[in-house]
């Protein structure tokens, strides 16, 4: 059992992480279509979801940022809805975490790509080959912030519907399958 925590938008990253913190696999959720008919492949998602047996996600909780085109925001936003939506009719309960936060505290608060990237590496050395490519940095996001959430949660594995939330921060909000949302 493990839990699942998500770069979202359609340059994704997600890693895939057991109770014990242990990195069992780092990737992107696969697209399908051409320019501007790109979409994430939600059935390699649901795959990789069921695969694991995910018990629990955490998603990097990101907004609109100065600057963006309001048709890359489109593309974003149809991507971030997807994996929330792939999320839910699984019942896969889902925390969402600010970036200032989690970043905050794992020590990477003003790091860049690059940055993020080694933290990754060092913080899984067996597993850098998941890590070697400059254009990784969202895969090592995503493993971070599970890192983030298994450190910050009291979660561990054993069959409950939600992991503890006693330890997250104010202000996190977390999906609950069938019960919706509740904000700490």
């Amino acid at each position: 059992m493990a839990i699942l925590a998500i770069d979202p938008g359609l340059n994704n990253g997600i890693a895939v992480l057991d109770c014990e913190r242990r990195l069992l696999l780092a990737t992107e959720i696969p697209m399908i279509g051409e320019g501007a008919n790109r979409r994430l492949n939600m059935t390699s998602f649901a795959s990789i979801i069921l695969q694991f047996r995910i018990e629990h996600a955490v998603i990097e909780d990101v907004a609109a940022m100065p600057k963006q085109g309001v048709s890359s925001m489109f593309r974003f936003g149809r991507a971030a809805g997807a994996i929330e939506g792939a999320l839910a009719a699984l019942k896969v309960p889902t925390t969402f975490i600010r970036p200032a936060i989690w970043k905050r505290d794992i020590g990477a608060k003003a790091k860049q790509a690059e940055d993020i990237r080694a933290l990754a590496i060092q913080t899984w050395p067996d597993q850098a080959h998941r890590f070697a490519r400059k254009r990784d940095h969202n895969r090592a996001e995503a493993a971070l912030i599970g890192l983030w959430f298994l450190q910050h949660s009291g979660w561990t594995s054993g069959g409950e519907d939600t992991p503890p939330t006693s330890s997250l921060l104010a202000g996190s909000r977390v999906f609950v399958g069938g019960e919706g949302w509740r904000t700490l």
